[in-house]
């Protein structure tokens, strides 16, 4: 009987191993990587080109899109302050590059008159000092918003702090070019297992059979996380999301060109499963297809959201037209949200989003030599750099180095 031998070649061992190149991996990619003494490598795939390539992939991500939400006025203040610094860098990062992902147009939070959520949500603000442009009156949002149409009981105010959209496509593009001339390694593949540490070094196993040997690694695979066992039983949840996107002329987009991305919070939102509790939407942005869209989503979850296993996963985002309930009414929403729209055509996305139960990202330490980055929240965009930036000082060895309490960030398990 043969033995097969596994030779490991000296240029695949590195300090340290981040696995996931998404958002928040290729944002500490950036970060580990500035320190040159450092040998650093990220692993994970390449959107898929084709359909066929999409049909039989396993692991997707969130960032194959060209118009996500940043803000800092999220909901609580560790997520703002993860938020504003985050955006703070997204200039300098665009100049490092010389990739342009940011729109700082602004975002506008309606929200329903008098009602708790607005209450809490102002207090929140102001508690983290964080700007905001008061826009009650109705006269002031129809010189400023024209083509919009509130109803009587909204409230208006705009995050003009440097909120806006990105493509978050992009932006991980610049994140990983900047890693990349830093001396980061990219592996454009799918793990398989992160082996445990012996001697001194963990053995991470990609699909085509290529053996990394890390003294550190940092796992950022999203949702994925738990599928691929990469750290079991981490607590938190996967949600299936379906957005609307409504295909509109490049005449109708410049007659919208001054319309910002709307998060729209309704409780009463009576078109909706019970737990949408309101919609989030994005101006018409030109996809790599060469059309404009709008895109609009549901804040909260869709009818039997949750995804339990891989495969659930991979089917989802194989799905042609998502929840049809949802693909059906949204659209409707928008329509009265921006008279006289013309649409040419409507098409859905499918994606998956986490949450964990304290609503922050999870970003600690899980072993001496193994650090974990995961869960957005449906905020991931807003604080991807910060997020990677304080993994990768812990899996650099540099300890916490934030004034938020580490133990905020501190990772649940079931």
């Amino acid at each position: 009987m043969k033995k097969t031998i596994l030779l490991i070649r000296m240029d695949d061992m590195y300090d340290v191993c981040i696995v996931g190149a998404g958002m928040f991996g290729s944002a500490a990619a950036r970060h580990v990587s500035a320190n040159p003494s450092l040998r650093v490598c990220l692993i994970g795939p390449d959107e898929p080109k084709t359909s066929e390539e999409w049909s039989t992939r396993e692991i997707h991500s969130s960032h194959y899109d060209e118009g996500r939400i940043v803000r800092c006025t999220i909901d609580g203040a560790a997520m703002q302050h993860l938020g504003s610094t985050s955006i703070g860098r997204f200039r300098e990062l665009e100049r490092l590059s010389g990739i342009e992902f940011y729109q700082p147009v602004g975002t506008l939070l309606i929200h329903e008159k008098k009602s708790a959520e607005l209450r809490n949500w102002l207090e929140s603000v102001k508690t983290a000092k964080t700007p905001i442009v008061d826009l009650g009156s109705n006269d002031v949002f129809n010189k400023r918003y024209p083509f919009l149409q509130l109803e009587p009981d909204d409230h208006a105010f705009l995050d003009d702090s440097g909120a806006g959209y990105v493509s978050a496509r992009r932006m991980v593009e610049a994140e990983q070019k900047v890693a990349m001339l830093q001396g980061c390694q990219i592996f454009r593949e799918t793990i398989c297992e992160v082996g445990e540490l012996r001697n001194g070094m963990h053995q991470v196993m990609t699909d085509s059979g290529r053996v990394v040997r890390c003294k550190r690694v940092l796992v950022c695979a999203g949702a994925f996380t738990k599928f691929k066992g990469l750290v079991p039983n981490l607590k938190y949840s996967v949600h299936r999301e379906t957005v609307a996107m409504l295909r509109v002329s490049e005449e109708e987009s410049r007659r919208l060109s001054g319309m910002p991305p709307i998060l729209k919070i309704k409780n009463r939102m009576g078109i909706m499963a019970t737990s949408v509790h309101g919609v989030y939407i994005l101006p018409p942005i030109q996809y790599p297809d060469g059309h404009f869209y709008l895109k609009i989503g549901p804040a909260g979850h869709q009818r039997d959201s949750l995804v339990n296993i891989l495969e659930e996963a991979r089917q989802w985002y194989n799905v042609e037209n998502g929840d049809q309930e949802l693909l059906h009414k949204l659209p409707e929403v928008l329509k009265d949200m921006i008279p006289g729209l013309s649409v040419e055509s409507i098409s859905s996305k499918t994606c998956v989003t986490c949450d964990s139960p304290s609503g922050l990202p999870y970003i600690c330490r899980i072993s001496p030599t193994v650090c974990v980055a995961a869960v957005g929240n449906g905020e991931g965009a807003s604080v991807a750099d910060e997020v990677g930036r304080l993994a990768a000082d812990l899996v650099a060895g540099r300890g916490w180095s934030s004034h938020l309490p580490a133990e905020l960030f501190q990772a649940d398990f079931d």
